[in-house]
């Protein structure tokens, strides 16, 4: 029977059997999804299974996979038989299509599976099936997902068969659960990152998990350990399991304890009978001290062979002898540990069940050994006492109805229970690694545990013997994850991968510089640019210089020095075709790019066949079909049947007469870029290139026409508006010499007689005579009585000393017959007048609240009367008599509104740039 599910078996046995202990400890590790990414999104709990190979203190980053006949957004299904791919329990290579992941250095990828399917009508399967398919098909890791709300449970391997130690021989995966609900949000993710993918709103369609194992065992800078088991090794895989280790263990433990802060002590596991059953068969067999002390049937025979009570002696046996070579004053605990290791690996090895050599005789004789050879002292050793020892827990179990308690076997118990206030775990399972009070899950091999030791002690503080490859993978190794991330082996001793516990570590030097990802923390090493983040190319003339190049490498840069042109006859056409035409002209395809491939050097986007030149068909010329691929070895041929008639610069084919052009048939367009010319059609003599050069040049005439007209226009409409503005406030030199002209008393436009008849600010001519009705923009003609909109504005208080009839500056007139100014009002009966034509471009700042007049409207003048009176008192008093828009209002009040936004946005950001709460970390856990 196999000793990693004793615990589940002992409830076969009649339900007779009582475990000191009422918890189940679970082993938690951290699962958080990386894309699509969330910082609000909480971190996940997994429970490691007690098989396989988790990563402890370390991360696996990788894409999920869910193989299920139920379609996720765009996720591929697949079908498997009996039941759903979804559960896992069929192997992938049966299943439509096949599912075989292909693995790619540094890439991983974790499958999700479902529990169960469980009730009548389903073929269940265990959790080692499900890992067991995962790992087959080309997982890295296997979630599953639980299928029933509550809490997880820690997965065990099945009972010994040989399905099973083929199974568990060849794993090499991690396993854990999740919940149900956790994994209801992974599967939403899938199916959501899947459509949006396919609908061009995502980036790959996948789900990228980060496993977490830093903080699945409790750190200590001493680390203490434990190993719970038995003596019986002859059970099948999982005593084949125990020995291999034990003998793989033995010399790790040792140079542990005697090289750093680690101890160890051996246990073994106990059960106990329930009161009322002592009288058994069971318990008379398995038990001893009247069922207090118990240990199952090791082959459930109770009538032959080896029973429980036998394994149980036997524990005693090497109980007494650690506890009596680590009291040995001679003997340091280190020591007594390495003793210890000596000794149960022997006897796993020579006294087995199957020989009929499991005895007492069997045990001596191993110590004997050890004695011989010198790894036990005789000064440390008292053979009489260990068989005192042993003899004392059998003679005080055998008396007749004994219930006393056994000190040995007490303390036993005690350690077994469990302490939850110090954070020691309650050991329930067969075989049980303890670290640091928590529990190691996981196939019981020497690396795995091994690892599982070095991350029980805080991060960087592990032993030297814990980034060895026996513990780690060394993802410095040439292909590996930290070789690739810090460019080592491609840069010489400028990068350095350094392989640690938890990964790696780069050491960058000079050129280069050490970056971390965020969001898994992996080192890598990246260029620093010096062409572009360095002052010492500018000071180099080789770099510098108009025709050099600052050619950035990894890791470092040169300089190109001075880069000859060689597009001419001296530099030899840059090995480019060219020819020479009977009329003397020399055409080449050589360019010269000096320019463009000083950019490309400085940005580090050059190879190391980069030229500063290229090979292109000038104009005129196209590529020849029988040129050869490759820049150099390029030849052109004409592109027009006259070289006489084509643009040396456009490359066209000018027509000549009616005649037909090159090729058979019109004109050429070329492209410089493409390297030539090709041929077009003309009809009537004239190519339609020519019609479309000549279309778009007129196209582009009249448009400059057009909007120099404009902008004249515009100017000097602005001009005269300024002036009409500025006149309000200054006597300007053309009014001053108006006003020494004597006044008409008559005109155009309705003036009364004696007044003065001028042309409002915002007409654009003098035409209206007062006949047509009609003004610029649309305003009234001046009539003898003011605009309805304009009588109705309430009047406004002048000051004291405000004359009567009030001017309206040097275009003023005493005429209330119509506006003289844009709809300006006449000042009559003591009121004032406001100006509310074309207001300034900023007018819609208006002190107080007012209103914005809009310009050309007949309602405009109600809107700019609602102006304040206190407005209006400060503009009497500092302004003339007239009220314009002004930005601000009165000046005492008036503010800048560009620096009144700066500061609105200054505080929108004081306001909101302090905030919030932290998320969880990324460990989660």
């Amino acid at each position: 029977m196999g000793h990693a599910t004793l615990l589940l078996a002992l409830a076969a046995l009649l339900g007779t059997w009582d475990v000191a202990f009422a918890t189940f400890s679970l082993q938690e590790a951290g699962v958080r999804v990386v894309i699509p990414s969330d910082p609000n999104r909480p971190a996940m709990r997994m429970t490691m299974a007690d098989f396989g190979r988790p990563r402890y203190g370390g991360k696996l980053i990788g894409n999920l996979i869910y193989p299920s006949s139920q379609p996720l957004g765009n996720q591929p299904t697949y079908q498997c038989l009996p039941e759903d791919c979804q559960y896992g329990c069929t192997s992938f290579n049966f299943s439509k299509p096949r599912l075989h992941i292909q693995r790619q250095p540094g890439v991983y990828n974790i499958m999700l599976l479902d529990r169960g399917p469980r009730g009548e009508g389903h073929e269940s399967c265990y959790f080692l099936d499900k890992v067991f398919n995962a790992q087959e098909a080309g997982a890295d890791a296997v979630l599953i997902a639980n299928d029933e709300p509550g809490e997880l449970s820690t997965a065990v391997a099945p009972e010994d068969d040989p399905i099973t130690d083929r199974e568990l021989s060849s794993l090499s995966i991690s396993a854990a659960m999740i919940s149900l609900e956790d994994g209801r949000v992974l599967k939403a993710l899938l199916g959501a990152a899947a459509a949006a993918a396919a609908g061009g709103g995502g980036v790959g369609g996948g789900v990228t998990l980060l496993l977490n194992w830093t903080a699945a065992l409790p750190q200590q800078g001493a680390v203490s350990w434990e190993f719970w088991s038995d003596t019986n090794f002859d059970c099948g895989f999982s005593c084949t399991e125990q020995r291999a280790f034990l003998k793989d263990m033995a010399k790790w433990a040792k140079q542990l304890q005697t090289s750093y802060p680690v101890s160890f002590a051996p246990h073994y596991l106990l059960w106990s009978c329930p009161a009322g059953s002592e009288n058994t068969t069971e318990c008379k067999s398995e038990c001893i001290a009247g069922g207090r002390y118990c240990i199952p049937d090791p082959d459930g025979n109770y009538q032959e062979g080896y029973s429980g009570r036998d394994v149980l002696m036997m524990n005693v046996r090497s109980l007494c002898f650690y506890k009596q070579v680590s009291s040995s004053a001679s003997t340091s605990p280190a020591a007594a540990s390495a003793v210890w290791w000596d000794y149960i690996s022997r006897f796993a090895a020579a006294c087995l069940q199957s020989q009929k050599s499991y005895d007492a005789a069997c045990a001596t004789k191993v110590v004997s050994g050890l004695v011989s050879e010198g790894l036990l002292a005789a000064g440390q050793w008292d053979m009489a006492a260990w068989e005192q020892c042993s003899q004392q827990v059998a003679g005080e179990a055998a008396a007749a109805g004994s219930t006393a308690s056994v000190p040995i076997l007490e303390e036993e118990l005690a350690a077994q229970r469990g302490n939850n206030d110090t954070g020691v775990n309650a050991v329930t399972i067969l075989p049980t690694i303890r670290i640091n009070g928590g529990q190691y899950r996981g196939s019981l091999n020497a690396s795995y545990v091994l690892r599982a030791l070095c991350a029980g002690f805080p991060a960087g503080q592990e032993p030297q013997l814990c980034n060895g490859a026996t513990v780690s993978e060394d993802e410095c190794a040439e292909g590996g994850e930290g070789y690739r991330a810090c460019m080592a082996g491609s840069l010489g001793n400028k990068t350095r991968c350094v392989n640690t516990f938890q990964g790696w570590s780069c050491e960058c030097r000079q050129g280069m510089v050490k970056a971390t990802n965020p969001l898994t923390g992996e080192e890598s090493c990246e260029d620093v640019n010096e062409c572009t983040a360095s002052l010492m190319p500018a000071m180099m003339y080789d770099c510098n210089c108009p025709r050099c190049a600052c050619i950035n490498t990894l890791g470092g840069f040169r300089c190109s020095g001075w880069l000859n042109n060689v597009c001419n006859e001296a530099g030899g056409w840059g090995g480019c075709w060219h020819t020479t035409l009977e009329s003397g002209e020399t055409f080449h395809a050589c360019q010269d790019n000096v320019h463009e491939y000083i950019q490309q050097a400085a940005r580090g986007r050059l190879d190391n066949d980069t030229k500063w030149y290229t090979c292109e068909c000038p104009p005129c010329f196209r590529r020849s079909a029988s040129s050869p691929p490759g820049g150099s070895q390029l030849v052109c041929e004409p592109a027009c049947a006259d070289m006489a008639a084509c643009d040396r610069a456009t490359g066209f084919c000018r027509s000549s007469g009616s005649s037909s052009g090159a090729g058979g048939g019109g004109g050429a367009n070329t492209n410089s870029n493409s390297g030539g010319s090709a041929d077009g059609s003309k009809r009537g003599g004239v190519s339609v290139g020519f019609l479309l050069l000549v279309a778009v040049a007129s196209a582009g005439l009249t448009g400059a026409v057009v909007l120099a007209a404009q902008r004249l226009v515009v100017r000097q409409r602005m001009g005269e508006e300024i002036r009409d503005i500025m006149a309000q406030y200054m006597p300007l030199q053309t009014e001053h010499n108006q006003r020494l002209l004597p006044r008409p008393h008559g005109g155009a436009g309705g003036a009364a007689p004696g007044g003065f008849s001028g042309i409002r600010p915002d007409e654009d001519s003098d035409e209206d005579n007062g006949t047509s009705g009609v003004g610029a923009y649309g305003w009234p003609a001046a009539a003898t009585s003011k605009p309805a909109a304009v009588a109705a504005a309430p009047p406004l208080p002048l000051p004291a000393a405000a004359p009567a009839s009030i001017g309206l500056g040097p275009l003023s007139s005493s005429s209330s017959s119509g506006p003289s100014l844009a709809g300006a009002a006449a000042a009559s009966g003591g009121q004032r007048a406001v100006v509310w034509g074309p207001p300034p471009a900023s007018a819609s700042l208006l002190a107080d609240g007012g209103a914005k007049p809009a310009a050309g409207s007949s309602s405009a003048g109600g809107k700019a009367a609602n102006a304040t009176q206190a407005g209006a008192a400060a503009a009497a008093t500092s302004r003339p008599a007239v009220d314009v828009f002004t930005i601000g209002g009165p000046e005492e009040e008036a503010g800048d509104p560009l620096q009144a936004s700066q500061q609105q946005q200054q505080q929108q950001q004081r306001s909101g740039g302090a905030g919030g709460g932290g998320g969880d970390p990324l460990l989660g856990l």
